[in-house]
């Protein structure tokens, strides 16, 4: 049995109105509840390489080692999904960084990450970089990650607020990214889950573009469709300006009390 009896999932991106290439990467592994977003920097299609080499490298990494757990029919105690998500990142940010430095055309590219595993009615995120994560839950949409960023420390440090981080000049500086320098350091966090919540992944392109009371308007009035709710996000960034790609993956949380993943493993 598979995940897609417990989550709904739809994804969109697109890469907006300015630029000519698309350099974020979205890969949704529904069967073992997982999602992949990333955001890529760099010079002419580096950026593309870098988030593509990154999702894939993470979700086949999560994807074997979920497999394996399937196979050997182990109990949620024995999966470290948390583990594996982190050991996934390490991966794709060796193998980035490595691609920069001996191919010309790709030094210096790199890309935010941002992964959500759902496992026995937990939510896991990891996360590099300004790609962000929230919940909508109860009409209320709640931000979950915190950029890698100068903006968020400085908004941290009460510098700056987030209205005036809206508006500044460097808001898309980051100070973390998967494949810019040989180790990277990863947030990792667990939240609980409700049956009815919906989770979003985004890349900045979004965030940029829309205020948080703006999305959550969007959720308030198309939660209940996720492919349409993904269209009209992304729809309402380029008609904001759409300088940046877009990108959205949104699931949902539809569980039932004997049909979790971990128990149709156990049972098979």
């Amino acid at each position: 049995m598979s995940y897609q009896y417990a989550l709904e999932f739809a994804a969109l991106s697109d890469p907006g109105r300015i630029r000519d290439q698309n350099e974020d990467a979205i890969i949704v592994c529904a069967d073992y509840g997982c999602a992949v977003l990333a955001d890529g920097m760099g010079g002419y299609k580096a950026g593309e390489v870098a988030s593509a080499m990154s999702t894939r490298i993470i979700a086949e990494y999560l994807c074997a080692k979920l497999d394996s757990a399937w196979l050997s029919k182990l109990g949620l105690q024995f999966i470290p999904l948390s583990h594996w998500m982190n050991e996934a990142i390490q991966l794709a940010n060796q193998k980035v960084f490595q691609t920069s430095q001996t191919n010309v055309d790709c030094f210096g590219m790199g890309t935010t990450v941002i992964v959500a595993c759902c496992a026995n009615e937990r939510l896991l995120l990891a996360h590099v970089g300004d790609s962000r994560a929230y919940r909508y839950r109860g009409e209320t949409l709640t931000r979950l990650t915190r950029d890698h960023s100068v903006l968020q420390e400085q908004i941290n440090s009460g510098q700056i607020t987030e209205e005036q981080a809206r508006f500044s000049s460097i808001r898309n500086l980051i100070t973390r990214a998967v494949g810019t320098q040989e180790e990277v350091e990863i947030d990792v966090a667990t939240y609980p889950t409700e049956e009815g919540d919906v989770y979003m992944l985004c890349s900045d392109g979004l965030t940029d573009m829309l205020t948080h009371d703006e999305i959550q308007t969007v959720f308030i009035q198309h939660y209940y469709d996720l492919t349409a709710c993904c269209k009209i996000l992304v729809e309402k960034a380029n008609d904001a300006g759409g300088i940046d790609n877009t990108s959205v993956v949104l699931f949902k949380i539809k569980k039932s009390p004997d049909q979790t993943w971990f128990k149709k493993i156990l049972s098979r």
